[in-house]
């Protein structure tokens, strides 16, 4: 009898009569929100193209997708099927289906294949804990996945700063420099960055950069990537990154100084543009 007493109990608190015979529901499907569609991409440095795969475990749901980095709508795009990729920019995703609250955002962005260099030198050692594959992790033309543990990735907790050669002289576009945020692994964004160039490569003349460089007071989790104006000709330019030095208030490890996480640097003139 008991046990009869709970599933009567269960039933009714899943969806009872009222009394016009009418069923009322005590769970609201539009209080439930879709997950985020799964995003697959082969490469996202486009040395000729790429495909993107998008997935959702629930059949009746849409999902549509823009590729100008905006906020997808039921207006925007349906995906239907694998989407090529030949230019660079950012696609964004999201799921919608009838009587459930939309899913959020999932964007995912391709990059230009940078030039070559001839050297990158580091003038900081490395992290023992998260070395990569060492310093040619920011410049072997591989992104690294969300995953920090991911060998595409270097992980420091101090300035690092670097050299890098180039094999003739270059007139240089601007530089892409990919990120992680995983701020409950303590990872935050970057801090600052300072830019000198050489065009004799001995030389080194500093310029500011006037680049936005963000700030966080939540927990965040992305893949992010921080573009640089340059419009310079050079030899050699010499890249000083700097982390978060103190952990902000809000965070559990206040105080502390923050990893800083990066793969792919790339060094964009119109050559690869």
């Amino acid at each position: 009898m008991k046990k009869l007493w709970k599933i009567g109990l269960f039933v009714c608190l899943c969806s009872c009569k009222n009394t016009n015979g009418q069923e009322v529901r005590y769970t609201q499907q539009e209080n439930i929100q879709l997950a985020s569609p799964r995003i697959e991409a082969k490469n996202v440095i486009l040395d000729t193209s790429s495909r993107i795969i998008a997935s959702l475990r629930l059949n009746e749901a849409e999902i549509y997708y823009t590729d100008d980095g905006s906020e997808p709508t039921q207006t925007s795009q349906k995906y239907n099927s694998t989407i090529s990729v030949s230019n660079p920019g950012t696609y964004t995703f999201k799921a919608f289906l009838s009587d459930f609250k939309p899913s959020d955002v999932k964007a995912i962005s391709f990059y230009a294949k940078g030039i070559d260099i001839s050297n990158i030198s580091l003038l900081t050692p490395l992290s023992k804990q998260y070395p990569g594959q060492g310093k040619n992790t920011l410049v072997n033309h591989k992104k690294g996945t969300s995953n920090f543990k991911d060998d595409q990735w270097i992980g420091i907790v101090e300035p690092l700063v670097t050299i890098v050669d180039f094999k003739d002289k270059v007139f240089l576009e601007s530089i892409d420099i990919g990120y992680l945020v995983n701020t409950s692994a303590w990872i935050f964004p970057i801090e600052d960055v300072i830019i000198s160039f050489s065009q004799d490569g001995v030389n080194f003349i500093e310029f500011e950069t006037d680049e936005p460089i963000e700030k966080l007071n939540k927990d965040v989790s992305k893949l992010d990537n921080l573009h640089i104006s340059i419009l310079k000709e050079m030899k050699k330019i010499k890249i000083e990154i700097q982390n978060v030095k103190s952990i902000p208030k809000w965070h559990q490890g206040k105080g502390n100084p923050a990893w800083l996480f990066m793969d792919e640097w790339i060094f964009n003139t119109r050559n690869n543009k």
